[in-house]
């Protein structure tokens, strides 16, 4: 007997070594670094980032001449008839160099465009770095609504345990039916697989936290946050939620989405102009080689060198169904279509503010009265509580007031997350950094 305590003991403290090992506290600033630093895709970003850096780097370097060298050794030989017997013997050292430089004003246009993707790269790394701050942002005050609603539920089934106690001792004494024993009983029963579920749905949702952040699935995650955070700071700092501000605060006021076609349609626009340069300009094309020659015989260097400038383009490109054509109107349709989606998107962008800034003004307003109701209805539920262990009121008033205690809670912890929510949804279309109307950046 001895044994088996000791040995539950030695694997009580292992477990609680191994929980305390892998332990994590979480803030949702920690929780973003996690998994900006474990994220697959952003690392690919990064390299396709870097690729497009190295590119604009040297996309100068096209302005730079041409250089060949090579060395060379011959002997003579013939197959229509014998070489002069003084030629056997003789091989002719030598080497050839070569420089050459083209200039077009394609080339300027080609250096644009090198820039233009970059800075297009840039966005777009910066805009999946958004994406996924986002969705962890949203993804930690949704784990501390889940939380928070497991451990109502937890509660509310511990209430209906004490409320059905307490029925079954009124029962026993005579001031309470058989009828409401049994509707105690029911209650507290309805509410036993709520309280699982909702700790199931609250392992489940941790589990794919981890999968995203890049974090062990054997970890123990603890949260360190409050979903009145948010609430609290609009509310105690008087931040005024209308466009007008929100706007100023985002310096340009652009969307990344927008940036990036805004991005996209120069890049095209350099491209168009790079095409339309190289196929209807002339380029100018300075050369130069030589070729010096080492003779044996004479003891002497020839040099059949040269030097020359050319000034020449296409024909072909000036015909209407040439390639460099129809590329030319390919560009241009592309670029009024871009155009097109990017007034769209600032479009849409104007109505999605404006929907979570009354989005916004609509939960502050309604904060306050449901924090109220959830006041109102715990007094009120402590009265008729007081009453029922009297005899004074039945069990159906207890029930209801529980039940309205739950549903007010319910409801207050619902509002603090779609404001918290929609104000990291607002950050995103203003395009400034998560964080600055909740107070957490």
């Amino acid at each position: 007997m001895k044994a088996k305590i000791l040995t539950i003991l030695i694997l009580s403290v292992t477990v609680l070594t191994i929980s305390a090992q892998d332990l994590q506290v979480l803030t949702v600033d920690e929780a973003v670094r996690i998994a900006l630093e474990n994220n697959l895709s952003l690392r690919q970003n990064s390299i396709d980032l870097g690729i497009k850096k190295r590119t604009q780097d040297r996309s100068w370097n096209s302005l730079l001449p041409t250089l060949g060298a090579s060395a060379r050794i011959s002997h003579p030989t013939s197959i229509t008839g014998p070489v002069e017997p003084a030629s056997l013997n003789v091989w002719t050292p030598g080497f050839s160099l070569s420089a050459g430089l083209t200039l077009s004003s394609s080339v300027i246009d080609n250096i644009k465009k090198a820039q233009t993707d970059y800075q297009s790269g840039l966005l777009s790394y910066e805009a999946v770095n958004q994406e996924i701050e986002l969705s962890v942002r949203k993804l930690f005050y949704q784990l501390l609504l889940l939380d928070s609603n497991r451990m109502l539920a937890t509660q509310n089934f511990r209430n209906a345990q004490s409320r059905h106690e307490q029925t079954v001792v009124l029962t026993t004494i005579g001031q309470s039916s058989k009828i409401d024993e049994l509707s105690a009983r029911v209650d507290m029963e309805n509410l036993r697989p709520l309280s699982i579920n909702s700790e199931i749905i609250f392992d489940n949702t941790m589990d794919s936290y981890k999968a995203i952040l890049g974090i062990p699935s054997e970890t123990v995650v603890k949260l360190d946050g409050d979903l009145l955070v948010a609430s609290n700071y609009v509310i105690n700092n008087n931040v005024e939620i209308n466009y007008d501000i929100l706007n100023s605060n985002a310096g340009s006021g652009d969307s990344l989405e927008a940036l990036m076609l805004l991005q996209s349609i120069r890049g095209m626009e350099a491209q168009r102009n790079s095409v339309r340069n190289s196929a209807y300009s002339p380029s100018l094309r300075f050369s130069w080689a030589s070729t010096p020659l080492y003779n044996i015989q004479n003891d002497r260097w020839n040099d059949n060198g040269s030097f020359s400038i050319s000034l020449g383009f296409n024909i072909d490109n000036f015909l209407p169904w040439s390639s460099a054509k129809t590329q030319i109107d390919n560009l241009n349709d592309n670029i009024r279509s871009a155009q097109i989606q990017l007034t769209d998107t600032l479009r849409n962008r104007d109505n999605r503010i404006n929907q979570n800034v009354r989005t916004v003004i609509r939960i502050l307003e309604s904060l306050d009265a449901m924090t109220l109701n959830v006041e109102l209805a715990e007094s009120t539920y402590e009265m008729i509580e007081d009453a029922y262990s009297r005899g004074a009121a039945d069990y159906q008033r207890l029930r209801n007031a529980g039940d309205s205690i739950g549903q007010a809670k319910n409801q207050l912890l619902q509002e603090q997350y779609n404001l918290v929510s929609t104000l990291l949804d607002l950050e995103k279309e203003l395009n400034i950094p998560f964080g600055t109307l909740t107070g957490n950046k």
